[in-house]
């Protein structure tokens, strides 16, 4: 019977360890005649051989792969290293040059990229947790006393945010992710799905305020923030390759002064997509029953921001809608919604301009949250003016 249990437990100290330890990464080299590559089933490392110090780089890499790997297995990441990539560039894969890989935003993006994750306030958190990083000991309730809650914002806007706020935003993502994963939730964490009843517990504890944050709920596993480029623009993207968005938005335009501004934006512009399809169908059954996959399937579309244009313009058949005013998203989205969605789809379109026109004119003003915001806007504007008695301009 003891021999038994002894059988018993030592194959529970097995399972254990096994499941305990991580897998050491070893990678097969292959040297080209203009790369060295660095592989294995998921991982592959492309260093130019115009690169110094080849070694030490390759090294500094593959040391923080094994960090992130000892904490959950990788599931897919590529890197190149080249010197012409002076500004990085990190879609599917991070391509960059020698000097951006001992900074921390580059072990953020070997996170996101090693887990497939897009949400920065997870990344900021699995950075401090897998890189042991010193936490800071900030009083929650006293900042956010007379701050909203947000998961995605302030702190990824820094160049419309105080330091203040940055670091009280950071400071709460790395406290969430500890306090989800001591609580059972680190496949959620790695898998973009935490709800709001996940962090109820948390925030009661630290006496925080989730109104706002439930407000903005859906902007809560889907999004990432770039700050690569944060003089020139910062780049919101969503994973979605289908029915999803990225948006450029020109730091040095202070148009766009808040994170809280940008976030009710990008909440508004789901509505409007939601409602504008919603009222094709209503309006026009038959043709939604007809093309109902060119209209469910919409091409991602790269939005640009930029208060510093003339127009409000979109480029047909190139997914892309620039926006010198955010409440005109709904009227551009229509054409695109009429044109580079049928296109993609192999549909002959033949209607001219000024009906193309209408249809948008239509849609925007009988569906999107948009227009009553402008509505809302030339009233206000209105109301001023006869409170200060002054002449109403044409």
């Amino acid at each position: 019977m003891n021999k038994k249990i002894l059988i018993i437990l030592l194959v529970v100290i097995i399972i254990l360890f096994s499941n305990g330890c991580s897998k050491k990464i070893n990678l097969v080299e292959t040297i080209g005649e203009h790369f060295t590559t660095y592989t294995d089933e998921n991982i592959s490392i492309k260093i130019s051989n115009t690169v110094k110090d080849n070694e030490n780089i390759y090294n500094t890499i593959l040391e923080n792969l094994q960090k992130i790997n000892g904490f959950s297995p990788i599931d897919k990441i590529e890197i190149e290293i080249d010197e012409k990539h002076i500004i990085p560039k990190v879609e599917d894969s991070i391509k960059c040059n020698s000097s951006f890989i001992n900074t921390e935003g580059f072990r953020k993006e070997l996170i996101k990229k090693s887990y497939d994750i897009y949400d920065n306030w997870i990344s900021e958190g699995l950075y401090a947790k897998i890189f042991d990083v010193e936490k800071k000991d900030l009083e929650f309730s006293k900042y956010y006393k007379n701050h909203e809650f947000s998961l995605f914002g302030a702190r990824f806007f820094e160049p419309f945010a105080s330091k203040e706020e940055i670091e009280n935003v950071q400071a709460a993502s790395v406290d969430l992710v500890e306090y989800l994963i001591k609580n059972g939730k680190k496949e959620e964490l790695l898998k973009n799905q935490v709800d709001i009843s996940d962090i109820k517990e948390w925030a009661e504890d630290k006496n925080i305020d989730l109104s706002y944050q439930r407000e903005i709920d859906s902007l809560m596993n889907r999004m990432e923030v770039s700050k690569i480029k944060p003089n020139i623009c910062l780049t919101i993207n969503t994973k979605e390759d289908i029915n999803g968005f990225t948006i450029d938005i020109q730091t040095i335009d202070e148009q766009y002064d808040t994170a809280e501004k940008i976030e009710k934006f990008i909440v508004m512009m789901d509505i409007n997509v939601k409602n504008i399809k919603e009222g094709v169908k209503k309006d026009a059954p038959n043709f939604y029953n007809d093309y109902s996959d060119a209209i469910e399937n919409v091409p991602k579309i790269h939005y640009y921001l930029n208060g510093n244009e003339k127009i409000n313009l979109t480029e047909l058949g190139q997914g892309k809608i620039v926006l010198k005013e955010l409440p005109a998203q709904a009227h551009e989205y229509s054409h695109i919604l009429m044109i580079d969605s049928f296109e993609k789809n192999d549909i002959k379109i033949d209607k001219p301009i000024w009906l193309d026109e209408g249809i948008a004119n239509y849609l925007d003003i009988a569906y999107s949250d948009s227009f009553k915001f402008q509505i809302e806007r030339t009233h206000n504007v209105i109301s001023d003016a006869k409170e200060h008695e002054d002449e109403l301009s044409e």
